[in-house]
């Protein structure tokens, strides 16, 4: 979990900043601990911060450990073991050139999977067969949701509307496949064999003693069957330093849940696993939070909270909320029911608190980032949601309420929307584009933009007419 370090949060990442810097001003254990996985296409990164690159075929095919020792991350290890930057990870030099004292790799060296692990990094140095503590995977590309700002080479369900109805018309043609595949991004079928695949297999047994932290994203891991595999393993094998994680859209199947349920209840119950955490993602509430991950049916996902809280008291839930143009009207209600669902959980499970969240916003397609909404609309919306937490801030002797680091999270919200600083032109480009998705959206899901969001009724207007102007140009 990032930037989970406990208590004494500062004097931890200042030791952490003093232990690298004893290496070199560029050293970040994430380099040699920590690695993604997309399977899928064949690509790695450390963190999520540097652009994935590719896996090399010929190496893992000899060494399945090449899936995260390739010769692009031993190269920038070489770098950082000697002071200097690697370009991938300009996201935290530039947040250090600003002179905050603490970027993303002082927060990840300093997280027990990775600070345990510092004389052993030191210790190896250049060595190609670095095992990893903290691993993040996707295995397949399959999924029954078409989030709006999701992509075909991460859901078979938006691949399928892909090829039958082509790229959306934006003002550059959007999820277009050619593109996708020029881009290196397009996931091997689920059909076929996957050297990527069996490669992971190969070094999973190597790697598993050794890991602190396991996450499956995806495609929706709870339909996959790698998932139940990485679950079977874990029964016959079990691991009292690992902490398991998924990130799912939790609508699957009645069939596939009773299953997950199932094993995971036994795994907990067990202890087989240090703790699990359940990484949800859900945009808003009611009919606006559907439109937003369409597939979503916002009384199974509550009906399937409800039920792992209920009958796997051990288990943690950690609410993914990617804050969009179409979050904010109904956030507060979102806020609400982890209100409500944090005091039931409260009264079930083992853990002193077992519901969280996360407030990520997003960047990508632009159209879809907050910053294209006028600023005084969101900003009305924001700041209301703010109101309810300060007023329902975490009541230690309930056990339940928002953190300090949560309201902080909905600050950084405002802040953001306040600092925006995108020219006229791009904003207009980003409200063409704006209209021109959604309206196909509509067309072609059989959904009406205008009711679900009828706080928009304006801005969409304004949008349509700027996508027309353009056409008449």
């Amino acid at each position: 979990m990032t930037k989970n370090i406990m208590k004494n949060e500062k004097d931890l990442l200042e030791e952490m900043k003093i232990r690298l810097n004893s290496v070199s001003s560029s050293m970040c254990l994430a380099k040699w601990l920590q690695v993604s996985l997309h399977l899928t296409n064949g690509k790695t990164h450390s963190c999520y911060h540097p652009p994935a690159h590719s896996i090399d075929l010929n190496e893992i095919s000899k060494n399945p450990s090449a899936l995260h020792n390739t010769s692009q991350k031993i190269k920038e290890r070489a770098m950082m073991l000697k002071g200097e930057r690697p370009q991938g990870c300009s996201y935290c030099w530039k947040i250090e050139d600003s002179k905050n004292p603490y970027s993303d790799r002082h927060y990840r060296s300093a997280e027990p999977w990775a600070r345990e692990k510092f004389s052993d990094v030191l210790e190896k140095k250049l060595e190609k067969d670095v095992i990893p503590s903290y691993i993040e995977v996707n295995f397949n590309q399959s999924c029954q949701f078409k989030c709006s700002y999701c992509s075909p080479h991460l859901s078979t369900t938006w691949a399928d509307e892909i090829k039958e109805y082509g790229p959306y018309p934006t003002l550059t043609p959007h999820n277009d496949i050619a593109v996708l595949k020029e881009m290196e991004l397009w996931p091997i079928p689920i059909n076929q064999s996957n050297p990527y695949r069996t490669a992971f297999w190969k070094w999973w047994p190597d790697i598993y003693p050794q890991l602190k932290v396991f996450r499956m994203t995806g495609g929706e891991p709870l339909i996959d069957l790698n998932t139940y595999r990485v679950l079977n393993y874990i029964k016959s094998h079990p691991n009292s330093n690992l902490e398991l994680a998924i990130t799912t859209n939790l609508c699957p199947p009645k069939k596939m849940m009773n299953r997950f349920q199932k094993e995971l209840k036994t795994i907990l119950k067990e202890k087989k696993i240090f703790r699990f955490m359940l990484f949800p993602s859900i945009d808003t509430w009611t009919k606006q939070a559907e439109y937003i991950r369409f597939g979503l049916n916002i009384h199974e996902f509550e009906k399937n909270v409800l039920l792992l809280l209920k009958e796997i008291p051990e288990i943690l839930i950690s609410f993914i909320i990617t804050v969009n143009a179409l979050s904010p009207f109904s956030l507060k209600k979102l806020l609400e029911k982890i209100l409500e669902w944090q005091k039931i959980a409260n009264t079930l499970g083992t853990w002193h608190r077992r519901i969280f969240f996360d407030l990520p916003y997003l960047r990508s397609p632009a159209w879809q980032a907050i910053d294209v909404l006028p600023q005084d609309l969101t900003l009305s919306y924001f700041f209301d949601c703010l109101n309810f937490m300060n007023q329902n801030k975490y009541n230690k002797n309930l056990s339940y309420g928002f953190s300090d680091f949560q309201i902080n999270k909905m600050t950084r919200l405002i802040d953001v929307t306040k600092n925006s600083k995108l020219s006229c032109e791009q904003k207009k480009i980003n409200c063409i584009n704006f209209y021109r998705f959604f309206s196909e959206h509509d067309k072609r899901r059989k959904t009406d933009f205008t009711e679900t969001f009828p706080e928009l009724h304006d801005f969409w207007t304004n949008c349509k007419k700027l996508s027309q102007n353009h056409q008449d140009l």
